[in-house]
């Protein structure tokens, strides 16, 4: 049923100019560092004499410290606050996407990703809490919404800009100059983003008395389970199932981050920039894909499951076309990589919208930090390596881009199988056949 969005709009809408135009160009920053080395791994692979195998590993080595961060980050958060913790992430983040820049072995390049990955994992809880503690349900959708077009913006800037730079440097001066931004930055986190609700002064008094009662009502109507333990997260089914859908829709996210340009490289008719821009190309179409999805998902009464899971199982199924088209018919493989953009990304901010919702925040911010960390362990450990072992067994990237397309399909199906108990009530409760047989 579509219902208009009940939250007045003028309430306290200076925070749309002020917090998320922060967590945007954060998160983007975020995303670039990891996502440049796709451009640099080609020349890194050449100069460094990597196997396809090795190239997957370095690929990989990021999730293996994003996942022990990003664990810890529900604890770091709720003890620290998330914005002086992201503050402190960008100067480490920045600083390690910066170093890799002078490593000199394969060891190096995965340590310093490694590092890099420990550097960045509290960020994603961190930022679920900060818009949790800003934005009500009715506009959570769609802050999560506009702070997750970061990560097609950033894959989307990181081609043609690190295309740009290699075009006149190598690949270390891309990374060096690639990772300053983040330090930049910081000094303005802590400028546009405020201590805490109360401390806004570019709100009027009676819109933070509004938002505070209406996130405290929205707190409140979780009941008994407010005073759960945190680990109870584990018991709810659904936080498993959403655990393994985005980890098995993350593989191909960060195997096709990691391996376009390579496979756009394998045409021998692009030149560098045009790599660049292609690669990037698919994230434009991204962006339009998360602000249609968050917007239509807000005005279903904030449905996120349905909305979350169809895109994805769609976003595999573009890529298993791709993986048909024959090899003198590149530019339709193009097209559809291209095309693939637009459904590529609409289930990360509905799953951790989600999980805002069906739980208290104590509770939430755990299960994103579960959902978020594990998942994107599974995506970027895996992804990256599935197409390496593939096209070091096959003439081609068919394989991989079949393989990369069945995860994306899993995903989805498990994304619909995730409801909740409660869920599950209220469509028992709403079905005419148990009111009718009640009633009798």
């Amino acid at each position: 049923m579509t219902t208009s969005n009940p939250y007045h709009a003028g309430v306290g809408a200076k925070r749309w100019q002020m917090i998320m135009p922060a967590v945007l160009i954060m998160y983007t920053i975020s995303f670039f560092d990891r996502a440049n080395i796709a451009m640099a791994l080609p020349y890194m692979t050449k100069e460094l004499a990597l196997t396809p195998v090795q190239a997957g590993w370095i690929g990989g080595a990021f999730a293996w410290g994003y996942v022990i961060t990003q664990l810890l980050a529900a604890v770091l958060a709720l003890r620290f606050g998330s914005r002086k913790l992201i503050g402190f992430c960008l100067l480490l983040f920045g600083g390690a996407a910066l170093v890799t820049g002078f490593a000199r072995t394969f060891e190096e390049v995965m340590a310093m990703r490694f590092i890099l990955g420990l550097a960045e994992g509290p960020i994603y809880a961190a930022v679920s809490m900060l818009l949790a503690q800003w934005f009500v349900k009715s506009e959570r959708g769609r802050a999560f919404g506009i702070w997750n077009f970061a990560v097609p913006l950033g894959g989307f800037l990181a081609g043609p800009i690190s295309g740009a730079i290699l075009a006149h440097y190598d690949w270390r001066w891309m990374l060096i100059i690639e990772g300053l931004p983040a330090w930049l930055f910081c000094l303005f986190w802590f400028v546009m983003v405020p201590k805490s609700l109360q401390a806004a002064k570019w709100l009027s008094d009676a819109d933070r008395e509004t938002i505070a009662h209406e996130l405290a009502a929205e707190q409140k109507s979780h009941g008994e389970t407010q005073s759960d333990p945190w680990w109870k997260i584990f018991n709810e089914p659904a936080v498993w199932l959403m655990t393994l859908g985005f980890g098995l829709s993350s593989i191909l996210l960060y195997g096709t981050t990691l391996w376009l340009p390579t496979i756009l490289k394998s045409y021998n008719s692009l030149s560098e920039v045009t790599v660049g821009l292609l690669s990037g190309a698919p994230f434009l179409l991204t962006m339009l894909g998360v602000w249609y999805i968050t917007r239509r998902s807000d005005r279903h009464n904030q449905e996120r499951r349905l909305h979350a899971a169809i895109p994805t199982i769609i976003t595999g199924l573009i890529m298993i076309a791709a993986a048909y088209v024959p090899a003198n018919l590149y530019g339709l493989q193009i097209v559809l990589f291209i095309a693939m953009g637009f459904p590529l990304k609409m289930l990360t901010p509905l799953v951790f919208a989600r999980l805002t919702e069906i739980l208290p925040l104590r509770k939430a911010i755990p299960a994103v930090a579960v959902v978020s960390g594990l998942g994107t362990f599974v995506g970027q450990s895996l992804g990256p390596l599935l197409v390496g072992y593939t096209r070091a067994i096959s003439t081609d990237f068919r394989t991989s881009l079949l393989a990369l397309g069945a995860c994306a399909i899993a995903g989805g199906v498990v994304i619909l199988m995730s409801k909740t108990t409660a869920e599950k009530q209220k469509k028992t409760q709403a079905d005419p056949l148990h009111v009718s047989q009640k009633a009798s």
